[in-house]
């Protein structure tokens, strides 16, 4: 039977299918039903983590799929996956009512919407390799059409560079997962089991361990680990991994290396990021808050979900390179952003800025870093949205882009100013509001991590001058001085429809800027233990 978990991802199809066969009419309402179903999952798992906090995964759910190769869709979450799903379908929500008025092919769009998010529900709660490769790549199907098909003059040449660079570097995972399947003996082997793990995760009445039975003293307890693609399983094998001759060097060396390339796209972290301008140019507002929102944060949650916890000594000994990568992209998006005459590229290279805070607070090891990354990467959603939608606005009245090409448009749209300034200000980090805490929280523990991460945060300050910058740069050329283009008098203000769209996020930026307790109570004991596995390999 399917549990709450397979519903995230059968109900969106079963509803993209709904789309394709019904009145054209009521698309919309399905791609709205599917994103405040997945909302409201998400939410209720970020209540409980909140609430108990804990490292286990809840939810489980378990399908035969191929017992031959140890293959099942298996289903769980924990923290940050909870957060993940939330993001999910409040993007989703969010981008629906921004397209709302969608009349070109409404059907497949907001099909294509739907299956996208099934897709992105997968990735966020799967517990099996397989399976996350599948949805990984499953991801990339419904993109595609959603920019070729309903973006600018240049979508064409903007999908098909996505996809190219996406897919080349997601192949890798492909060969992380056949790497992994071929080391593991035919019948298993007998790993020991870390403390920190067993205290985490040991069901004391069973006496198992992610449904292997425990064996040996409990002082040092062991289990027998199936050969398969159980992610759980194959986190108890990480020494092993660790110890496999490979190329001259080892399979978790070669294998991190493999998920970092699909990671690292997906950031994008620089130099691998020129592909994300041109989507974000080229495609429709929606689809820009659904790539910026929620498909970036993809290679966050890859590095979270098997590039640290599956080969955490590798990524240990490659800390030092991985915070170096996050430092460039903050300090380049940053600086290209200033440069950016198009809202949307600013946006854009904003985001690369951004992200790369994420890969510094992964990158550093320790608990804090790792928590504040995954509560930056959820408010980075927030706050990307709402400056896309913004942007969107923009668009729909003056059909261009370009930030030299307003000026004074608080008198005629007070209240798009007003969200202008608020993005602007959660862009830049402003206390109080939801990127801060996220961003705090990774370089206050960089500062305090391990050389070179206190240099890499102090260089990592500057980005908070040059974010200002751009951002409080862009507010005054567009929303204030006097009105410099006489049509743009008769612009209205945010409609009915926008609002709708606006003012959800606008609150929670706020209301996790000043209360941002429960997000991080449901990613600190996942965050403490990968950490405390990170810290054990380090020495």
């Amino acid at each position: 039977m399917i549990g709450p978990l397979g519903g995230c991802i059968v109900g969106p199809l079963l509803l993209a299918a709904a789309c394709l066969l019904l009145p054209s009419r009521l698309a919309r309402w399905f791609a709205l039903a599917g994103g405040l179903g997945v909302l409201g999952c998400g939410a209720l798992l970020v209540a409980d983590f909140a609430a108990r906090p804990g490292a286990d995964f809840r939810w489980l759910e378990q399908h035969d799929w191929s017992r031959a190769f140890g293959a099942a869709f298996t289903f769980g979450v924990d923290g940050p996956a909870a957060l993940m799903l939330l993001l999910a379908g409040l993007t989703t929500a969010i981008a629906t009512v921004a397209a709302w008025q969608q009349s070109d092919r409404p059907r497949l769009y907001h099909a294509l919407v739907l299956v996208l998010l099934a897709a992105l529900a997968a990735v966020f709660t799967a517990l099996d390799l397989l399976l996350f490769y599948v949805a990984w790549e499953a991801v990339l199907l419904p993109m595609l059409p959603l920019i070729g098909l309903f973006g600018g003059e240049q979508r064409r040449y903007a999908a098909t560079k996505f996809f190219v660079y996406t897919l080349a570097a997601s192949v890798m995972l492909l060969a992380v997962l056949l790497l992994l399947w071929n080391s593991q003996p035919a019948d298993g082997r007998s790993v020991a089991v870390p403390s920190v793990v067993a205290a985490a995760h040991v069901d004391p009445v069973h006496g198992t361990l992610h449904g292997l039975v425990l064996q040996g003293p409990a002082a040092a307890p062991r289990v027998h680990v199936p050969r398969g693609f159980d992610l759980r399983h194959l986190a108890l094998q990480a020494d092993a991994f660790a110890a496999v001759p490979l190329f001259g060097t080892t399979l978790a060396v070669l294998g991190l290396l493999a998920v970092l390339l699909a990671c690292l796209v997906k950031l994008p972290a620089v130099p691998l990021h020129t592909w994300l301008p041109h989507a974000h140019v080229q495609a429709p507002t929606a689809v820009s808050v659904l790539l910026a929102g929620v498909l970036l944060k993809l290679g966050v949650f890859g590095l979270w979900r098997i590039g640290l916890p599956l080969f955490p000594s590798a990524a240990a000994a490659a800390a030092p390179a991985l915070g170096a990568l996050g430092l460039a992209g903050i300090l380049w998006g940053a600086w290209a952003a200033l440069g950016q005459s198009d809202l949307k590229r600013l946006v854009a290279y904003a985001s690369v800025s951004h992200l790369g805070f994420c890969l510094l607070g992964l990158a550093s090891g320790t608990a804090a870093g790792i928590a504040g990354a995954l509560v930056f990467s959820f408010a980075h959603g927030l706050s990307s949205a709402l400056l896309f939608l913004l942007v969107g606005v923009l668009y729909d009245r003056a059909h261009h882009r370009r930030a030299d090409g307003f000026g004074g448009l608080a008198r005629p749209m007070p209240v798009f100013a007003w969200l202008l300034l608020l993005g602007a200000l959660a862009g830049a980090s402003l206390p109080a509001l939801a990127v801060f805490p996220g961003e705090f929280l990774v370089l206050t523990a960089s500062f305090t991590a391990a050389a070179p991460f206190p240099a890499f945060a102090a260089a990592a300050t500057l980005s908070g001058i040059l974010s200002a910058a751009y951002l409080l740069w862009t507010v005054k050329r567009v929303a204030y001085g006097p009105l410099r283009h006489g049509e743009q008098a008769a612009f209205g203000d945010c409609d009915g429809r926008e609002r709708a769209a606006l003012l959800p996020v606008a609150v929670l930026l706020v209301v996790f800027g000043l209360w941002p307790k429960p997000l991080v109570d449901a990613v600190r004991p996942a965050c403490e233990l990968l950490a405390a596995l990170l810290q054990g390999r380090s020495a």
